[in-house]
C-alpha cells in the first residue's frame, strides 16, 4: 500500500477519540510531509486547552497526549500503517511530538502490525472500533469481580516488564480520600475557576457539542442543570469562585490538619482496647467479618517509582499504557470513572503514596514467603532493580472500574471520530 494525505487525515480523525483531562482535547496535529513511503506528523498543544492550575506539572497533559498517540497507532495498524518512531521534546504546553508513519509491508517484519505490542509486550490487538466504544462513565458502576479479575490479570501481565503497576485501593480509604480531594479542588480558587471554565451546562452554548464536561456526561439532574445554566455566566464566575473558595477552604484545611490526629488517636484507642479486652475483641471480630460487604466498584491507581524523575517522554509513554488498560477493561464490559483529583490534592497524594509503599512491601513479603523471585518490573537491568526497591509510590492516574448500569452519554468532540 501507499500513504496519502487523505489516509493520514482519516487516522488523525480517529485519534481524536482519545481521552483527555476535562475533555480539553489539547492536541494540535499537523502533517508536515507525506510521500507514498513516509508520512511525518507533528503534534503540538493548544495552550488555551492546557490546565496550568489543576495540572501545573503537565502530567495529565502528557498522559492525554500519550492516549492520542496510542489511538493514532491503533488506527494506523488496522489500516496497514506502522508507527515507526515517536520523538518527544519539551514539556507541558510546549511539548512537541514527532511521529513517522510508514506502510506496514515496508517493515522488516510485515506481520508485526499490532501497534499495542510493538514494545514486545503482550497486550491484545485493539481496533478503531475499540477506540470508539470506550467511554468514561460518571454514573453508578456495578461491581463485576470475574470480569475485573480477568481484565486486570491481562493488564498486569502485559505491564510486568515496564515500570508501571496497577494497585487496587480499598473502598473505604478511596471514599475518604475522594471527599477530601474534592474539598481541595473546590476550595482552591484558581483550580475551581479553571474547572468552571470547562463545565458545559447551557445546551445553547456552541461549546456544548465540542468539548468540556457537559451536564449530560456529569449525570447532573435536570433541575440542577437548569439552575446551573442560569448561573453559568462569565460575569458570575468570579462571584461563584469566591464564594466556593471562601466556604470550602477552611473545611479543606481543617480536614488536612485533623486527619493525622484522628488516625493516630483511633489507632491508639484500638490497640488500648485490644490490650485490655483481648477476649472481647476476638469475640467481635468474627461478627464484623460476617457482615456482608457493600457491593462497591473496584478502585485502581496506576503508579510508578517516584525516583528517578519522569521526563515528558516517560509520561507520554505511560499515557499510551493507560489507554491500553482502559481498552482492555472495556473489552471485558467495564468502564472507568476518572478521579485525577486524588493525585492533585497534596495531602491526599502524600497519603496515597504512603499506602502504595505499604502495599508494595506487603506484596514483596508475600512473594518472599512463597519462595517466588520478586519481579523488578524493568527486566534484568541492575539499575532497574534499584528503582524497584524504591517502591511504586507515585500515583499517576486514579480511576474507579465497574459495569455501567445505564446508557453512557457520548462526550462531545471537536473533531467527531
Amino acid at each position: 500500500m501507499t500513504l496519502s494525505t487523505t489516509l493520514v487525515e482519516s487516522l488523525l480523525t480517529v485519534a481524536a477519540s482519545a481521552p483527555s483531562a476535562h475533555n480539553t482535547q489539547p492536541w494540535v496535529p499537523e502533517i508536515t510531509d507525506c510521500t507514498p513511503a513516509i508520512a511525518e506528523v507533528r503534534v503540538g498543544v493548544d495552550p488555551a486547552r492546557a490546565l496550568p492550575h489543576g495540572d501545573p506539572r503537565g502530567e495529565d497533559l502528557h498522559l492525554s497526549m500519550g492516549c492520542w498517540i496510542e489511538s493514532l497507532a491503533i488506527a494506523a495498524a488496522e489500516a496497514g500503517v506502522h508507527t515507526e518512531s515517536v520523538a518527544v521534546r519539551g514539556r507541558g504546553p510546549a511539548v512537541d511530538i514527532r511521529l513517522r508513519l510508514t506502510p506496514a509491508e515496508s517493515k522488516a517484519d510485515p506481520t508485526g502490525t499490532d501497534s499495542a505490542a510493538t514494545d514486545g509486550s503482550t497486550w491484545p490487538t485493539f481496533t478503531a472500533a475499540d477506540l470508539r466504544h470506550r467511554q468514561v462513565d460518571r454514573g453508578p458502576l456495578d461491581r463485576a469481580d470475574s470480569r475485573f479479575a480477568e481484565a486486570t490479570a491481562i493488564c498486569r501481565h502485559a505491564m510486568s516488564e515496564t515500570a508501571v503497576r496497577l494497585v487496587e485501593i480499598p473502598d473505604r480509604a478511596w471514599r475518604g480520600w475522594l471527599r477530601r480531594a474534592a474539598l481541595h479542588s473546590y476550595g482552591d480558587r484558581s483550580v475551581f475557576a479553571e474547572t468552571l471554565r470547562w463545565l458545559r451546562f447551557d445546551t445553547d452554548d456552541p461549546r456544548y457539542r465540542q468539548d468540556g464536561l457537559t451536564a449530560e456526561c456529569l449525570r447532573i439532574p435536570a433541575v440542577a442543570v437548569r439552575a446551573a445554566a442560569v448561573l453559568d455566566r462569565p460575569c458570575l464566575h468570579p462571584w461563584i469562585v469566591g464564594l466556593a473558595s471562601a466556604g470550602l477552604t477552611p473545611v479543606s484545611l481543617a480536614g488536612a490538619v485533623m486527619k493525622p490526629f484522628a488516625r493516630s488517636r483511633l489507632a491508639t484507642l484500638t490497640h488500648s482496647l485490644r490490650d485490655r479486652f483481648p477476649r472481647a475483641s476476638a469475640a467481635t471480630e468474627p461478627a464484623a467479618a460476617a457482615r456482608p460487604e457493600r457491593r462497591h466498584p473496584h478502585h485502581l491507581v496506576l503508579c510508578v517509582p517516584d525516583r528517578p524523575a519522569l521526563s515528558a517522554a516517560d509520561e507520554v509513554e505511560i499515557g499510551r499504557i493507560l489507554l491500553r488498560v482502559w481498552l482492555t477493561l472495556d473489552r471485558h464490559g467495564l468502564r472507568v470513572d476518572v478521579h485525577s483529583e486524588l493525585k492533585d490534592s497534596p495531602t491526599v497524594r502524600s497519603e496515597l503514596a504512603t499506602c502504595l509503599r505499604v502495599r508494595a512491601r506487603e506484596r514483596e513479603s508475600e512473594q518472599a514467603q512463597d519462595g517466588r523471585r520478586t519481579q523488578n518490573g524493568l527486566g534484568d537491568d541492575p539499575a532497574a532493580g534499584r528503582t524497584h526497591n524504591q517502591g511504586f509510590d507515585r500515583p499517576i492516574a486514579a480511576f474507579t472500574v465497574g459495569a455501567s448500569t445505564t446508557p453512557v452519554p457520548r462526550a462531545p468532540r471537536l473533531s467527531p471520530p
